[in-house]
């Protein structure tokens, strides 16, 4: 009787001791939870095109990032409300965002990748306005992140193709899907759709291949912006080639999509 409850005793002691050192999870104070929650569905909104929602969800997450001075959010915000008016082509006011997240930057410490993002946003805006963004592109591609060297990658070929130095753009495409390996299937996409452009005047077959194969992912992705691109590019291939079957089957098919998506200017 003494030895059960002795061994009783033990046990008893062990559960204290086990319950003493026990610690609960450190909770995420609420208004952090609730400002990454209106960034993931800011994000979700933008990428599903509900871009009035997408602003206004922004907009709120960024009074509460100022709110609780977190200043890595608050950049962070900007360069995705930026990203969201260029795409509606108001290059001035994206600009704006960027100025001031810049400004922000300036004062603020921020990680590396964050200051990375905005510099990545600013040669893009940069290369939409025809500004040379050449230098920064050349320094991003070295990044010690991954993604950010393959968006500066693709970014870099669409500069070189527009100078018409294809040889180059091939080069840098090749880079951006070697370093891939799945980390970015939107970035795949948009390498194969580049690499489609570079072929179109040397080997149709290939360009159509790459054409093809971005289509396929971004239809797998479900991104209506970057099937209607790839219609469209599809479409101005096969215009260039003669087939004017296929030409006017894509340019309908991403008329559908645009109209869809409410993008007057660009149907």
């Amino acid at each position: 009787m003494k030895n059960r409850l002795k061994s009783s005793g033990v046990i008893l002691l062990f559960f204290f001791i086990i319950q003493g050192c026990y610690k609960a999870p450190i909770e995420q104070p609420y208004r952090i939870t609730e400002l990454n929650n209106l960034i993931l569905q800011a994000n979700k909104a933008f990428e599903r095109g509900q871009n009035e929602r997408a602003k206004h969800l922004y907009t709120e997450a960024l009074k509460k990032s100022r709110l609780i001075q977190d200043d890595n959010a608050t950049v962070i915000i900007l360069i995705s409300l930026s990203r969201l008016y260029t795409s509606e082509d108001q290059i001035k006011e994206a600009k704006k965002f960027i100025d001031t997240a810049i400004e922000l930057s300036r004062k603020a410490s921020l990680p590396e990748d964050t200051i990375e993002e905005l510099d990545f946003e600013r040669a893009r805006i940069g290369f939409i306005v025809n500004e040379d963004a050449e230098e920064l592109l050349r320094k991003l591609i070295f990044s010690k992140f991954p993604i950010i060297r393959i968006k500066s990658l693709n970014l870099l070929a669409r500069v070189k193709i527009k100078q018409n130095k294809n040889d180059e753009a091939e080069k840098l495409l090749n880079e951006a899907i070697e370093i891939n390996q799945k980390i970015s299937r939107i970035e795949a996409a948009n390498s194969l759709r580049l690499l489609g452009i570079v072929y179109s005047d040397r080997d149709k077959k290939r360009a159509e291949s790459y054409l093809l194969r971005a289509l396929e992912i971004d239809r797998e992705l479900a991104i209506p912006k970057k099937i209607a691109l790839d219609m469209q590019t599809l479409a101005i291939f096969y215009e260039k080639i003669g087939d004017r079957e296929k030409a006017k089957e894509y340019f309908m098919k991403a008329h559908e999509i645009w109209k869809g998506l409410n993008k007057d200017d660009v149907e």
